[in-house]
């Protein structure tokens, strides 16, 4: 589902030109390409009857083999529809607050969203965080190699293009490609980009390729205009609505 381009806050706005490259529009930051897509991370359910074949546990979280034999995705568009968020935005900031990579939620998004995770908290996990969902991550490599490409420039953000690797030898792998990566083609016309505490990932390229990948992947996010920052969802939230990191504790306590 490709959705309209979020507009962003004037909060936001004030800091495109800021040092932070995650406050930066993601086109500037990676120029030396015409045009990007926000690809959310999907939601995972457990498929019906696969309880007991796979558990999601800090520091011991199953290999993407198991993740796309035991599990399906839950589009953000069905969370949306289960709680009744408002967008998808509200529905990204509630994340971020829930793993803790923002101080801040809005309390009344937050409370829809979390009644959700708690209520089937054994069967859906929300999106990963700080890697490429393991689902989708070989049938994105597959596509790489419909397109001509037999190897791929894996690196991390904190590295200049780094090794060039085998397509077939990242799909046998098992614990999937590292935290951060950058995964970039050969002549430069695909760049992957998964950032730190991040719950989408950018796909940099033309608007025709990228089309093309989104449609037959069937991802779900949206295209950025020369505006869009990694920080798109935030926004300015009521002081009546803040809650904070100590107010979550002391409810789930």
């Amino acid at each position: 589902m490709i959705y309209r381009t979020p507009e962003i806050s004037d909060d936001v706005r004030k800091y495109l030109q800021s040092e932070n490259y995650q406050s930066k529009s993601v086109l500037e930051f990676y120029s030396g390409f015409q045009d990007g897509f926000v690809w959310l991370h999907p939601f995972l359910k457990v498929k019906e009857g696969c309880a007991g074949q796979i558990r999601f546990e800090t520091g011991n979280w199953p290999d993407k083999i198991a993740i796309g034999t035991y599990c399906e995705k839950i589009s953000w568009n069905e969370v949306i529809r289960l709680t009744d968020m408002r967008d998808i935005k509200s529905l990204d900031v509630s994340l971020a607050f829930y793993h803790r990579a923002s101080r801040l939620a809005e309390r009344k998004e937050y409370a829809k969203f979390k009644q959700l995770i708690e209520k089937e908290r054994v069967d859906i996990i929300p999106p990963q965080v700080d890697k490429l969902p393991e689902i989708d991550e070989n049938r994105l490599l597959k596509k790489l190699q419909s397109l001509g490409y037999n190897s791929v420039f894996i690196y991390s953000d904190i590295q200049s293009k780094g090794q060039l690797t085998s397509i077939e030898e990242i799909l046998s792998d098992r614990n999937g490609l590292p935290f951060h990566v950058r995964m970039e083609t050969p002549d430069s016309q695909i760049l992957v980009v998964q950032d730190f505490d991040q719950r989408f990932t950018c796909l940099l390229s033309n608007k025709t390729l990228l089309l093309d990948m989104v449609e037959s992947l069937d991802l779900e996010g949206f295209f950025c205009d020369q505006d869009t920052p990694q920080s798109w969802s935030y926004y300015n939230i009521p002081d009546t609505e803040k809650m904070d990191w100590d107010e979550d504790m002391k409810a789930t306590n």
